[in-house]
């Protein structure tokens, strides 16, 4: 549940919390795909996947206004194994559903499914980025007792692999986190990217088609949010 696995937000990165400086600078180094401690990390992650096969299962949830971990981060957005599952987090007292969060949704289920997010879940993670004054999204995870659930679903009620299937965890050692200063023109193809997965064209078109309705009505008021619209806007005809 909203874990560092690519550490905080690079925005709060400083000269206090830069490593060596300080234990908290040292979880900017998970932002280094090939940094000694992240490294050490995923191969830690891939030997409990392979210890036994069909035994392990990993469940990984973030929080949609993470205002400390970026969902791309809580997601560990970098490697794919069979036996990964994930969710976002979505705080009912505070969110309405709308087209952004069931963007997020669909993203992480098409990848749930085997596909790929075409690297969505990195250019939305920065503008769904929670405030740091009076924000809660990286506590009320915590607090919920459906993620709980959901881990365990996972756990007990998914499917093996057959036991001549081993297979091993992918990693993406050329992936560069987010940052503030990220090509803005990268999230409509990421979004072109995902419907153009054949799991979307053969399982999801429904899905696909109420992305469109709520496309339409979604009504963003933040400067951040307007622009990730407009963004969004080229590939409307695609939906």
């Amino acid at each position: 549940m909203a874990g560092i696995s690519l550490g905080p937000f690079s925005s709060l990165q400083s000269r206090f919390l830069s490593p060596p400086a300080s234990v908290a600078g040292e979880l900017f180094s998970f932002a280094t795909v090939t940094s000694t401690v992240s490294t050490a990390y995923t191969s830690a992650l891939g030997t409990c996947l392979d210890h036994t096969p069909n035994a392990v299962r990993v469940a990984l949830v973030g929080s949609i206004d993470d205002q400390l971990v970026s969902l791309e981060s809580s997601l560990f957005n970098t490697v794919s194994h069979p036996y990964i599952f994930r969710a976002v987090f979505v705080d009912g007292n505070i969110h309405a559903p709308n087209f952004l969060t069931h963007l997020v949704a669909f993203a992480l289920k098409v990848r749930n499914l085997g596909g790929s997010d075409h690297g969505l879940i990195r250019e939305l993670s920065n503008p769904l980025a929670g405030s740091l004054y009076g924000g809660a999204g990286h506590s009320t995870i915590y607090q919920d007792q459906a993620v709980y659930d959901l881990g365990i679903s996972w756990a007990l009620d998914s499917a093996d692999l057959p036991l001549t299937q081993r297979p091993e965890i992918v990693i993406q050692a050329d992936y560069e986190p987010a940052t503030t200063a990220n090509n803005p023109y990268l999230l409509p193809w990421a979004l072109r990217g995902l419907l153009e997965e054949d799991v979307v064209k053969t399982k999801l078109q429904e899905e696909a088609k109420e992305l469109v309705r709520q496309f339409d009505e979604w009504k963003p008021v933040t400067k951040v949010l307007k622009d990730v619209k407009f963004r969004l806007e080229a590939v409307k005809t695609k939906l």
